[in-house]
């Protein structure tokens, strides 16, 4: 704990001090709750994309040993993604990256001389790389308000247990001086006052 002045200066800076932490904690505290739903409820939302890519991934295997077969292409680079395309969001004052679409490279092939089960290979190797890199970035996601989750929290507890508690043991170390001081004045000022009395009473003594 830092050193502080023992006067009257210093006590209005600590009630300030004290005021100002104490109306900033629960904006704090809200940022804390926001981030903390923000964060517990994207782990559903992954579950739920992975089971969607796992149900792909099943209702490949039916046709799965076709992709062995040779083509004029490799089949596989019919889900080259060449651009993730993704916007920003804004959540409790963290820039966060929200998925919107993969566009692929483009592979030119004859319908006409491809098995008709490469429209299909392609489509649902497309969902799958496109559910994988949606998952990439709600990760992503929640790994950015996961840390500012972590930060708010040190914050929330700097602020509750160390310097709302200081500034308030520091105003109470302040006025027990105080109150001290203008005691002992006082205590000075009565016995001042007593000891002119004394010499007054004298002079009247000497005079009579």
């Amino acid at each position: 704990m830092a050193e502080i002045k023992l006067n009257k200066t210093e006590l209005k800076q600590q009630k300030n001090l004290l005021d100002q932490l104490r109306k900033y904690l629960p904006t704090l505290q809200l940022k804390q709750q926001q981030l903390q739903v923000e964060v517990d409820s994207l782990t559903p939302v992954i579950e739920e994309v992975n089971n969607r890519i796992l149900n792909l991934k099943t209702g490949v295997e039916g046709w799965a040993e076709l992709l062995t077969e040779k083509e004029d292409f490799v089949i596989y680079e019919l889900a080259v993604v060449s651009e993730v395309v993704t916007d920003l969001e804004n959540i409790a004052g963290v820039d966060v990256p929200i998925f919107e679409k993969v566009e692929f490279k483009k592979v030119d092939y004859s319908l006409f001389m491809t098995p008709i089960w490469v429209d299909q290979a392609r489509e649902t190797m497309r969902d799958i790389v496109s559910l994988r890199e949606e998952v990439r970035v709600i990760v992503k996601k929640q790994k950015l308000l996961a840390e500012e989750l972590r930060q708010t929290n040190i914050k929330v507890n700097l602020f509750e247990k160390r310097m709302i508690p200081e500034c308030m043991e520091n105003i109470r170390k302040i006025r027990i001086f105080l109150g001290d001081q203008e005691i002992a004045a006082i205590c000075n000022a009565k016995i001042a006052k007593e000891k002119l009395d004394r010499k007054a009473r004298k002079r009247v003594k000497i005079s009579d």
